[in-house]
């Protein structure tokens, strides 16, 4: 994209996913110096490390971020808010800070036994996955939830190799929250 001139402001960002780096790619598009800080190793947040490479290649992400960055934003890459620096330690460096640092936490159910042994987050199903860790789900897996984190999940489970995958969500189908096209490709895989 087109940069304007230099305005002489100066903007940190922190967070690299999906609202950090449109944040980026505006405020310099209108010819703000942006610095964007992020706590991992690759930009792209949830875009990276949440949504499966066979839905978001990772070589598309990695040149739409390769866009950003040959507009002039600078990128900080392993820099968390609080052990690295402080919104007050960027507000002497910047003329202003855009805070956007995600929602990393997987959402609770609120019931008895959701923290037994073999019960993990869909977020953090993914995350580990992404990362390339070993992930054990077994042979059987089930996934409470009807948004596109659930729909992740499943079709995730049966990448890994899982015989038998359940969905389950409390109200109908049609309720789910997930893209109706998301939850047909799951059947079509296989996930009940």
């Amino acid at each position: 994209p087109a940069v304007a001139a230099d305005t002489g402001k100066k903007v940190a960002v922190i967070g690299g996913g999906p609202a950090g780096l449109t944040a980026a790619s505006s405020l310099r598009a209108k010819g703000h110096a942006v610095d964007v800080f992020d706590m991992m190793p690759e930009m792209g947040g949830m875009l990276r490390y949440g949504i499966p490479a066979y839905r978001l290649p990772k070589d598309i992400l990695d040149k739409e971020i390769e866009n950003i960055e040959k507009m002039g934003v600078e990128i900080h890459y392993n820099k968390r808010l609080g052990r690295d620096f402080t919104i007050q330690s960027l507000k002497g460096d910047f003329d202003a800070v855009f805070v956007a640092i995600g929602a990393w936490s997987a959402s609770s159910m609120r019931c008895p036994g959701e923290d037994a042994q073999g019960v993990f987050g869909g977020i953090d199903v993914l995350y580990k996955v992404a990362k390339d860790e070993k992930v054990d789900l077994g042979k059987k897996v089930c996934v409470v939830g009807g948004g596109n984190t659930a729909i992740d999940a499943v079709r995730t489970a049966v990448r890994l190799g899982a015989e038998e995958v359940n969905l389950i969500y409390r109200r109908t189908e049609n309720e789910m929250p997930a893209e109706p096209d998301e939850i047909r490709d799951a059947k079509a895989e296989g996930v009940q």
